[in-house]
């Protein structure tokens, strides 16, 4: 733990080196991940005829606009970059050295964080100047608990691709049934409708399934539509959901390292 402390401030320098000196795709990936944006004019349309679920123009652009900032801050790209470390045995050579190579991911992703608020801030600025309703804030409550619900679900993000990744120690490409998950938490995240659209009847299975925690829980926080005493709740089962894949991330990547050395990569 030393170790790492103390090797902690020169992996950021470097990560942040190389998010700088790839800015230029950097911004393009950011840019992809707009889908919140076309959402926001899908159903504000919609709104114009009143109310859907009890939300209208005004709380559908919040809700968008929160989506957009938390999905920026809690994406991560590890499912592509590690399922190709492992399938060329690029992986090697990270092994050797004294640190964990996920911890080493997760600082390389940690540090795009102040890229993309760069970018992201230009596209939130105009949001507001079309609608200046959105800088009603949440409670100061709602609001710490954002910052715990929004490491939260960064981090259960990167366990779910790091388990998908894994996965390459014995399937040829993983990142084809990340895609079939991706399919899933687009649709039961809020990522493209706000959950409350959905039947009342799929509330407690949306609240238990990790979807929620990965992008709804610090979207409503942020948006003032979950309030602070609601959320422990919500962040409980996040922990949760934490403390279980972290737990099979570290029991199929142990496993994967004892094929992976079989072979000789």
């Amino acid at each position: 733990m030393s170790h790492l402390l103390r090797a902690l401030p020169d992996l950021f320098r470097v990560g942040f080196a190389g998010m700088v000196a790839y800015r230029a795709e950097m911004t393009i990936w950011i840019l992809s991940a707009t889908m919140p944006l076309i959402m926001l004019a899908l159903w504000n349309a919609v709104a114009e005829g009143g109310p859907v679920a009890g939300f209208g123009q005004v709380e559908i652009a919040r809700y968008f606009v929160a989506t957009l900032v938390v999905r920026q801050l809690t994406s991560v790209w590890l499912v592509w970059e590690l399922n190709y470390e492992i399938r060329t045995g690029r992986l090697s050579p990270r092994l050797l050295k004294p640190m964990h190579p996920l911890v080493q991911n997760a600082v390389e992703m940690i540090t795009a964080l102040p890229v993309r608020l760069v970018v992201l801030a230009p596209l939130v600025l105009a949001l507001v100047l079309w609608r200046p309703e959105l800088l009603r804030a949440p409670s100061l409550g709602a609001f710490a608990l954002f910052w715990v619900s929004l490491g939260l679900a960064w981090t259960l993000n990167f366990l779910i691709q790091a388990l998908f990744a894994t996965l390459a120690f014995w399937l040829d490409k993983t990142d084809a049934l990340f895609g079939v998950w991706f399919a899933f938490y687009t649709l039961l995240s809020g990522y493209v409708a706000p959950l409350a659209f959905f039947p009342a009847w799929s509330e407690p299975l949306l609240k238990t399934l990790p979807f929620r925690g990965m992008l709804a829980v610090p979207v409503e926080l942020l948006g003032g539509f979950l309030t602070a005493e609601a959320a422990l709740t919500d962040l409980a089962i996040q922990v949760a959901w934490v403390a279980t894949l972290g737990l099979a991330v570290v029991l199929v990547w142990r496993r994967g390292l004892v094929r992976y050395g079989a072979f000789g990569a």
